[in-house]
């Protein structure tokens, strides 16, 4: 074992510098695989972490105007974990759907909802006019830190003439001013219901100044449950059995202020771990080629050592304590560079709701990772020295090929030049003794590269293509308009939209809250009134019989029900059973709504669950003849006397929170690529290394300095013409099955578009490349002195 030990300290002493290369490039892709892996566990579970610091509600109850005995009554149910009671005023907005209510309690923000402040102050309790929004609404407003926020009100009189069916009104209430003093950020605030502003919160001081002077439509119970979801059914019927007799009497599950961050958080979450597989799998073959090609490059002392005594397992040892301090300082540096690397991570909306972002270290990460590392990279040293003491009967001289390739025939037969054909000899055939050089990780690294690229462009592609497509986010129309309506689901009246001009068809549209086996959703029934329009159906069919639903894909997920079973659906008149028929895209009609979470039905399928108000909102659905101006065809719908809030297609929350990672296809496009031309570098700076003697012969036989270059850029071309050959097929199905996984996610159907002319621009570009990444070792080999290179060989 002296022998050995004195080989190993000498290892350590002589080729010191390409170790710490070694260690570095350890470090490098170690810190990436790392600090990716411990985002995508940070994106996973920070909405979870943010809902849980700010004890978000499970649940939103309209509850009329109850009796203290009622709310006394109600805090007893089980499952209750705490209760925040707050009143909503009748007030004139400029966004419909915002909602703006003050507190009857102190719960709000303590017990439930607390919310993340991001700029300024809390508003002082005792100050009416004092109000904190939430970043959305001070985005769309363009509101800051002591902004003004005028806004008009309804009187009581008025709120009860308009419960009993009265026209609508001028506001007749106070005019009110309120002073923002802080920004907000909440769970809601990152859902649908961003769209609309999210949330306003008054003071409890607005109440006691306003109660009798400002109309309130209902109170509103926001309910934090024990067990989650879990206990949400049972707290529903304790609630309808105690208010149910209310008007306004109505149930929300959180999927409106939840589904969208979630769905986003998903796909973000997906695509971290893909480009952690990635890295880890481009990183271990570029570590596995430096790391080999460092511990055989002394090969040739290896005859030398067999002749001196030592045994084949004493030689391979002699190579493991220098590959051992490597694996140990190779992994340190990337545990150290992940950690440094976590203030990036989590990106996109999971940064908004990480409640603690900055620096992290993820010890399950770094306690499983870490022993990989110095595994796997011992495991690549020991078998690379086991091959390299193999050596008893090397072979010192540069022979490089033991015969000819059929395919270097072929292209001699088709006429090649042999500038050509000797580049593609270099490119195809690994050779062997001193000549050898690494072809297979070389085609490998182009190959993955491309494909990479190629994934990166079909799934940036299916993005543009959704954005693009209303009809896939569950917009199948051309505009939808509200109308008042007494018999709801019942009156077909057109109120005059059919004689627009081009109108090709229309659709009537109601709305209702329901409960599907429990679960709070919203709820659209259709009826077509001309041509043919419908829910967007991604799995079964659209319900044509009054006892049929189809449901959003994540409410199938958390009923774990599928198409053909039969649910429960409770609305405000009766309960009934519906045959699910159907996985669809839940139209976003009128009020806010989750693309995944819903349900449709006929309109008289829905009929039966609605309350038959007086005063009620039914709308309408138009699709116009192709090549109609839209904008222009909206505003003649606009101008119409009975219709109101006549709106083209927009682009669904969820959607728009996808947008936000598609700079993650294009890292993982640049990583891959700078990958695959490293490949490609290593293939054409060794080569030329260590086949010095062969150019020489080229030279002596007659090659010009440019035939030579010409030679090694043949070389690199046949490196990425494969590449191309086997990476953009690969890329496309890897692409298309990325592109699936997100669509599911979404609840979307999966509309997958290749970018025909992406990858023609590929194809040259990867060919200019490759040409480009030769020029260096072209010119090296070009320089060549034949008398040099011969003799030294």
């Amino acid at each position: 074992m002296s022998a050995v030990g004195l080989l190993a300290r000498n290892e350590l002493r002589r080729r010191w510098r390409s170790g710490l290369v070694v260690v570095l490039l350890i470090g490098i892709v170690g810190t990436i695989v790392l600090a990716t892996a411990a985002g995508a566990r940070r994106s996973d579970t920070a909405l979870d972490r943010f809902n849980a610091a700010s004890r978000s509600s499970d649940l939103e109850i309209s509850v009329g105007m109850p009796t203290a005995s009622q709310i006394a009554s109600f805090r007893r149910t089980r499952g209750i974990a705490a209760i925040a009671r707050l009143r909503g005023f009748a007030f004139a907005l400029q966004l419909e759907d915002l909602a703006i209510a003050a507190p009857l309690d102190a719960a709000i923000g303590n017990r439930v909802d607390r919310s993340r402040l991001v700029a300024g102050r809390r508003a002082d309790p005792t100050a009416p006019d004092e109000i904190v929004i939430g970043e959305s609404l001070a985005g769309r407003l363009h509101l800051g830190v002591g902004s003004r926020f005028p806004l008009s009100t309804f009187t009581p009189a008025q709120v009860t003439r308009a419960l009993s069916g009265g026209g609508p009104e001028a506001p007749g209430g106070p005019h009110v001013t309120l002073r923002v003093v802080g920004i907000d950020r909440r769970p809601l605030d990152l859902g649908v219901r961003a769209a609309s502003g999210g949330v306003v919160v008054l003071t409890p001081a607005f109440h006691r100044a306003f109660g009798g002077r400002i109309g309130a439509f209902t109170d509103v119970l926001r309910v934090k449950t024990v067990h989650g979801r879990a206990d949400v059914p049972h707290v529903v019927d304790a609630a309808r059995a105690i208010f149910g007799n209310a008007q306004t009497f109505g149930t929300q599950g959180v999927g409106i202020e939840t589904e969208g961050p979630r769905s986003a958080i998903d796909v973000l979450t997906l695509a971290l771990w893909i480009v952690t597989a990635i890295a880890a799998f481009a990183g271990l073959v570029a570590i596995g080629i430096v790391l080999t090609r460092d511990i055989t490059s002394a090969e040739v002392e290896q005859a030398t050592l067999r002749a001196l005594g030592l045994t084949r397992r004493e030689r391979a040892a002699a190579n493991l304590p220098r590959a051992a301090l490597v694996a140990a300082a190779g992994a340190l540096l990337a545990a150290l560079g992940s950690v440094a690397l976590s203030p990036l991570f989590p990106t996109g909306v999971a940064r908004r709701a990480d409640p603690n972002p900055g620096l992290h270290a993820d010890w399950t990460v770094l306690a499983l990772a870490i022993p990989a590392v110095a595994v796997i990279v011992m495991s690549i040293a020991l078998l690379a020295s086991w091959r390299s003491a193999r050596s008893a009967s090397f072979d010192p001289s540069p022979s490089t090929y033991p015969a000819t390739s059929e395919v270097l025939r072929l292209a001699a037969d088709a006429g090649l030049r042999p500038v050509a054909t000797n580049g593609l000899r270099m490119a195809i055939q690994r050779g062997r003794g001193a000549g050898a050089v690494p072809v297979r990780s070389a085609f490998a690294g182009a190959a993955f590269g491309i494909a990479g690229v190629t994934a990166a462009l079909v799934f940036g592609s299916s993005l543009a293509h959704l954005v693009a497509t209303p009809r896939l986010s569950g917009w199948a129309w051309d505009v939808s308009v509200e109308v008042p309506s007494r018999q709801v689901c019942r009156d077909a009246a057109d109120h005059g939209v059919r004689r627009v001009p081009r109108v090709s068809a229309v659709a009537l549209v109601c709305a209702a809250d329901i409960e599907v086996d429990g679960r709070p959703v919203s709820a659209r029934g259709f009826r077509n009134l001309r041509g043919d329009i419908g829910p967007v159906v991604v799995a079964g069919r659209d319900p044509r019989r009054a006892n049929e639903v189809a449901l959003g894909s994540e409410t199938l997920r958390a009923l774990h029900k599928q198409i053909g079973d039969t649910v429960r659906v409770h609305g405000d008149e009766r309960t009934a059973r519906y045959h699910v028929v159907g996985r669809v895209v839940v139209p976003p009609i009128g009020e806010l709504q989750p693309m995944a979470d819903g349900a449709t039905f006929t309109s008289a399928g829905l009929l039966p669950l609605r309350d038959t108000g007086s005063n009620e909102t039914d709308y309408r659905l138009l699709q116009f003849a192709p090549g109609t101006d839209l904008h222009a065809a909206r505003e003649r719908v606009a101008a119409l006397p009975r219709v109101k809030n006549a709106l083209l297609a927009s682009t669904p929350i969820e959607v728009s929170r996808l947008e936000q990672i598609d700079r993650v296809p294009v890292a993982l496009a640049i990583l891959l690529g700078v990958l695959a031309a490293i490949a490609v570098a290593h293939a054409l700076v060794t080569g030329v290394h260590r086949r010095r003697r062969e150019l020489a012969l080229l030279k002596t036989l007659g090659f010009s300095r440019g035939q030579v270059g010409a030679t090694v850029a043949w070389q690199a071309t046949t490196l990425g013409v494969v590449g191309l050959v086997v990476g953009i097929p690969l890329g496309v199905v890897v692409g298309r099955v990325a592109w699936q996984l997100v669509a599911d996610s979404l609840g979307i159907a999966a509309e997958i578009t290749t970018p025909v002319a992406a990858l023609a621009v590929l194809v040259p570009a990867t060919l200019v490349l490759v040409n480009l990444v030769a020029f260096v070792p072209a010119r090296a080999a070009a320089r060549t002195r034949p008398a040099v290179a011969l003799r030294s060989s």
